[in-house]
């Protein structure tokens, strides 16, 4: 079955509240991006939210970002 949509996936075919809770918004060298926390201090890239392509150059999905607060 082909579904043309232009809804996200994930919107569709919702996923598992836990993904949801591991996630969170940061700013990481004034660059906004959704994270998800691998441990303490490591964060996983899950999305690039900003417009800026010079942030897409210097960070991508599944880039490991160390965070110290």
């Amino acid at each position: 079955m082909i579904l043309y949509t232009i809804m996200p996936q994930e919107t569709i075919y919702p996923i598992d509240q836990q993904i949801f809770t591991q996630q969170k918004y940061l700013e990481y060298n004034g660059v906004p991006m959704l994270v998800q926390s691998v441990d303490g201090t490591s964060y996983e890239i899950s999305r690039v939210m900003s417009t800026d392509p010079q942030h897409f150059m210097q960070y991508q999905p599944g880039q490991k970002i160390y965070v110290t607060s």
